[in-house]
């Protein structure tokens, strides 16, 4: 494997997540190789999951990780979540959440 950096810069990704935290995303979490996205309610996962703007959303940051972290990933996996589950199931702590 091929490791260019250790991690996205951080101004580089926020720029990244906040071009799309609008509308309807909450906000977008990362991890080296995966992004959840957070939607405000859970009912909008499912009527929302297959619109397009997902796609370039893990386009966009398969790119990030092919210029900061390894260029031979082909795949992003992309989750979905809500600021309802996030809230009720997990009392707002971010802890909790990925613990």
């Amino acid at each position: 494997m091929t490791k260019v950096e250790e991690y996205i810069p951080n101004d580089v990704l926020k720029a990244f997540t906040s071009f799309y935290e609008k509308d309807d995303i909450w906000q977008i979490h990362s991890g080296n190789y995966w992004l959840t996205v957070f939607l405000y309610k859970e009912s909008q996962i499912e009527t929302n999951k297959d619109l397009p703007k997902y796609n370039e959303i893990k386009a966009g940051y398969l790119d990030l990780v092919h210029k900061y972290l390894d260029p031979t990933i082909k795949e992003i996996r992309l989750y979905f979540d809500s600021k309802d589950t996030f809230e009720n199931k997990f009392n707002g702590n971010w802890y909790d959440y990925y613990h």
